[in-house]
């Protein structure tokens, strides 16, 4: 399994986050490092130590690990639980569940479906107030057990590996606007209005397309980039890359695409990726290793700074999904200190029928309220992001 430690890169992550505005350290709830005290509490599948840090497996459909401890999370705001995936396909969820007794008839619960996670290394923030309580459990009152459930799909095997759980780590949260292909209402509808409040957006270019009916040209481009958008890249021609049969094809298709950007004094971001349809692998992976990040469709808050520079998380937005949920997202993200990081396409007037489709007129109300939300969070560019990250 190729995975190393986070303590390995301590001295290298806290010179990164001195210089995340508004940042405050958390304190350490959970090492998941006590060999002696993490026990299998029922299921199918084994618990065991994986470079000093909790590793469970489950075959076939669910594992339990749980242990002792004595915990008072009252006055809490968040927890941040950083884990190691190894392989996705095979995982449904993890729970975690702190109970005030150890024959759990109460505790606090929350979910992490499989959707929300990327391959390698993942954080996820949980907003306290959204843990679940069973029976009389409450935040006010003394923990004594934990317990960490992984569920696999059925007939397989799945196995995480978990680092840590953070309390009340805090900083300013931001929002990032961005949007896949480069179509033309990105330009004629999206950066004309946000420039209302001067906000800054990404277009993910795929240079073979600009120009062509229907997308942004070149000129367009740089009118955007003038006011201080990020141009993204989205491979040369959007293959998908995980489909391509070497190496050297994946490499190709990113590459070409930022020489192209760079060639047409668009460098910000031009070793930004964002994976076509969201695909990737481990030959993908190994590609990005040398570019600055890259961009994936998994959903969840992102956090800052990403645990794996290559698979930053977003929030999706298709035709379906209402202004208000979007609104949710950006509170949720200036609560926790985490990114919203909204993943669009066309911008339409009229109804939107299409996934790739948002209506102008909620777009502009979520615009609205990312503005309005200007004194608690900041909406800001990809690399104005990754600055900020030291990446």
């Amino acid at each position: 399994m190729a995975w190393s430690s986070p303590a390995t890169d301590k001295k290298n992550k806290d010179l990164i986050l001195a210089q995340v505005r508004d940042f405050k350290k958390g304190r350490l709830v959970e090492p998941f490092s006590d060999t002696n005290s993490w026990l299998k509490a029922y299921g199918g599948g084994s618990v065991s130590f994986n470079n000093g840090k909790l590793q469970i497996t489950s075959t076939g459909t669910s594992i339990a690990a749980r242990r002792n401890v004595l915990l008072n999370l009252s006055g809490a705001k968040t927890l941040k639980i950083r884990f190691y995936v190894d392989n996705l396909t095979d995982i449904y969820e993890f729970q975690l569940y702190l109970a005030h007794d150890t024959g759990y008839a109460e505790f606090l619960g929350y979910t992490v479906r499989g959707w929300r996670m990327a391959q390698g290394w993942n954080e996820h923030i949980i907003d306290v107030s959204k843990l679940e309580p069973v029976g009389a459990a409450s935040l006010t009152r003394d923990i004594v057990s934990m317990q960490i459930r992984i569920k696999s799909n059925d007939n397989t095997t799945a196995s995480i590996i978990f680092d840590s759980i953070i309390r009340d780590e805090s900083q300013r949260g931001k929002v990032i606007f961005m949007f896949d292909d480069g179509w033309s209402s990105q330009y004629t509808e999206a950066f004309k209005y946000m420039g209302k409040y001067n906000l800054p957006g990404v277009i993910a270019v795929i240079p073979s397309h600009v120009g062509w009916s229907g997308y942004c040209t070149l000129q367009q481009l740089k009118e955007m980039y003038a006011y201080g958008w990020d141009m993204a890249n989205h491979t040369m021609n959007h293959t998908t890359l995980k489909d391509l049969k070497d190496t050297a094809e994946i490499e190709k298709e990113v590459t070409d695409a930022e020489k192209w950007l760079n060639a047409n004094g668009f460098p910000r971001a031009s070793n930004i990726l964002a994976y076509p349809y969201g695909a990737y692998d481990a030959r993908v992976l190994q590609v990005m290793q040398s570019r600055r990040a890259g961009r994936t469709v998994q959903e969840d808050t992102a956090t800052t700074p990403p645990p794996d520079k290559r698979t930053i998380k977003i929030r999706n937005v298709e035709h379906t999904i209402t202004p208000a949920t979007l609104k949710g997202h950006i509170d949720d993200a200036a609560k926790v200190g985490g990114v919203c990081l909204f993943m669009f396409h066309k911008i339409v007037s009229g109804e939107a029928s299409s996934s790739i489709e948002y209506n102008v007129s909620n777009f502009q109300e979520v615009v609205d309220y990312a503005y309005s939300r200007r004194n608690d969070i900041d909406t800001v560019t990809m690399s104005e992001w990754l600055d900020s990250c030291g990446l």
